[in-house]
């Protein structure tokens, strides 16, 4: 026998060797070929796929439950198998959630590739309002912005005062910067020397916006929140507007709790079960 042939035997009982070991370890489902074996999946070219399976995805929460309903009910008067509960996993950080419907049970695992998809999309009006968080403006910018969405905005005074949308537009445009100044000057014979402090402020604060509130509905099939803003002026030469959504992390953990509700009030008297989290199969 040459060394060709003596590699090829080698080879050989290698892999009965190891094929036995596979069907021990996964009751024949795994099997052992060389390199320059390949596998070709020909379900493509079958008049019918094996089994059915896919991935539905939508922004809408009325469109993932109605979807996720109908599958489930559908495979419950199928012939398949059907496990108890129907996971559905709720990411609230990421507003999405995924539904399983072959992912079977401990005692008959599924492939878990037949699934819904939902991933809640900003509305246009809370994209605009999350661009200015944290922001500095000219008078100008802001007062356009406010213009721009004035549909959702109301404006009040540090002292609570209401103020209309023109009153408060207008106030921003004719922000002044006023400045009290104090100098002491000290000659001598070869020089002088000179100090000064000035106390720099923004001229009628008390007719100003100190907030503005902001309605809309934040996400697609969440109700409409109320969001206010912090309005702050940075004096200098050309006076600044800061903006600020306050307690905006709050509003965003209510805004998860209410998905994950909407979603376990949509599910109930069903088989499809909600948790907090994400998995993978």
């Amino acid at each position: 026998m040459d060394q060709e042939s003596l590699q090829e035997y080698r080879r050989a009982v290698q892999a009965e060797t190891l094929q036995e070991l596979l069907n021990a370890q996964t009751d024949g489902s795994t099997i052992a070929l060389p390199e320059s074996v390949k596998v070709y999946d020909l379900e493509k070219y079958m008049e019918e796929r094996r089994r059915f399976r896919g991935s539905m995805c939508t922004p809408l929460i009325s469109e993932f439950v109605e979807f996720t309903r109908v599958t489930v009910d559908e495979l419950i008067n199928s012939e398949v198998y059907v496990p108890e509960n129907f996971p559905c996993f709720v990411n609230p950080e990421e507003m999405a959630a995924q539904a399983f419907f072959n992912l079977g049970d401990l005692d008959t695992p599924g492939h878990g590739d037949h699934q819904a998809l939902i991933m809640l999309n900003k509305t246009s009006a809370f994209k605009e309002l999350l661009k200015i968080n944290e922001s500095k403006f000219s008078q100008r910018q802001l007062a356009e912005w406010m213009e721009d969405h004035v549909e959702y905005l109301q404006a009040e005074t540090s002292g609570g005062v209401v103020l209309s949308m023109p009153q408060a537009v207008a106030a921003i445009r004719r922000i002044t910067i006023g400045s009290i100044a104090e100098a002491t000057s000290e000659q001598t014979t070869f020089g002088n020397k000179r100090s000064s402090m000035a106390e720099i402020e923004a001229r009628n604060q008390d007719q100003l916006p100190a907030f503005l509130t902001f309605k809309c509905e934040p996400y697609q099939g969440l109700d409409e929140r109320v969001f206010r803003v912090r309005l702050a002026v940075i004096t200098g030469e050309e006076p600044k507007i800061s903006t600020r959504i306050v307690r905006l992390e709050t509003q965003q953990e209510e805004m998860a709790r209410e998905f994950e509700e909407k979603l376990r009030t949509g599910f109930e008297d069903s088989p499809v079960k909600t948790y907090v989290g994400t998995f993978s199969p």
